[in-house]
């Protein structure tokens, strides 16, 4: 029997969540889940409901249950390439990963030790790392298999050329308009669409992710732009404004630019000063940005996005699929070539 400590610390390390499956994540949209007398409750009513009155759960809610599914299928994959790297080989499953697996064991250092009782001292109050040691190690010790196993896996989905993933994600048809700043051909098979915020320190870091990936795949990538300003960003509503009235003079991305290389100096009269040097018409810009008549445009942006569910910045869509947060590049790389290979790009 694992004590609690070491299922505590099995979860840290491997990051497995505990959370239940929703109920009734695969039923039709015509599938009555409630009556009121005579009357019947659809699920697509229910959606609708839970879309309109709590969209920020929901969003996070399917991409949970998308992610977990993901995993869990990666591992089927995983498994199944075992077996046929075992077939091809004249082994079973326990003699290919008894060759395999030693070679690709990861020794258990102190400095990962530390890091993890750092990262979730938390949840041992009053024990110390001396004292957490030996069990840390332990429970790492445990884990190494696993971890050759997926890392082999791994290899062996790299290596495999007639594998394809035709889960279906989650999507969420977010509403463009003509006037969204936006770059890349209208034709492309990819719709990159982000909800950001000029002086957000993880918007920035998304920005370069996105010129990385506007790099990489040329051609094959529109990039639409929407507000997002938060509250706890003082100066970013009117950053927000700044951006709508460089697009008025068709610059929009210089300033974009710009103000994202200028967080913590994002005030009116630097905003002034910035679309100055960028060559800019400055009395229009300046009589835009003290008219505030883009205050609405911004709004709308921002109803838009609560909407859809985004609550925090960066939020962005690949072809509807979200991506909550400064997610790593190859996170975006995956789902970009997962998207162009549906295209049949």
């Amino acid at each position: 029997m694992l004590s609690r400590t070491t299922w505590l610390l099995a979860t840290a390390v491997l990051g497995l969540s505990l959370a239940p499956v929703p109920a009734g994540a695969q039923q039709q949209n015509d599938t009555v889940v409630a009556r009121i007398g005579d009357a019947a409750v659809t699920f697509a009513e229910l959606e609708d409901a839970w879309r309109r009155n709590d969209a920020s759960s929901r969003l996070r809610m399917l991409q949970d249950l998308y992610d977990a599914r993901r995993r869990a299928l990666d591992i089927v994959v995983g498994e199944r390439l075992v077996e046929r790297a075992a077939a091809a080989r004249g082994l079973t499953r326990d003699e290919l990963l008894e060759t395999e697996l030693p070679e690709r064991m990861i020794e258990v250092t102190d400095a990962e030790i530390d890091l993890i009782y750092e990262r979730n001292r938390d949840r041992f109050p009053g024990r110390t790392l001396d004292q957490m040691r030996p069990e840390i190690r332990a429970v790492l010790d445990q884990q190494r298999p696993l971890q050759a196993l997926h890392s082999y896996m791994n290899e062996l989905r790299a290596m495999a050329d007639d594998v394809s993933v035709t889960l279906e994600p989650p999507r969420h048809g977010v509403e463009v308009l003509a006037e969204d700043p936006a770059r890349g051909p209208d034709t492309a098979p990819v719709e990159l669409i982000e909800f950001s915020d000029f002086d957000c320190p993880y918007c920035r870091r998304a920005t370069e992710t996105v010129e990385r990936l506007m790099e990489q795949f040329e051609g094959q990538i529109r990039f639409v732009y929407k507000d997002y300003p938060l509250p706890s960003h003082p100066d970013a509503f009117k950053a927000a404004e700044a951006g709508n009235c460089a697009h008025e003079q068709g610059r929009f991305w210089e300033l974009h630019d710009t103000m994202f290389a200028s967080q913590g100096q994002l005030g009116v009269d630097e905003l002034k000063g910035y679309a100055a040097d960028l060559g800019l018409d400055p009395d229009a810009f300046n009589a835009c940005l003290d008219s505030g008549r883009h205050a609405a445009t911004v709004d709308r942006d921002m109803r838009i996005g609560m909407s859809y569910g985004v609550s925090s910045t960066p939020t962005l869509f690949l072809n509807g699929r979200a991506v909550l947060g400064a997610a790593p590049y190859a996170t975006f790389v995956e789902i970009v070539r997962e998207e162009l290979a549906a295209a049949g790009q």
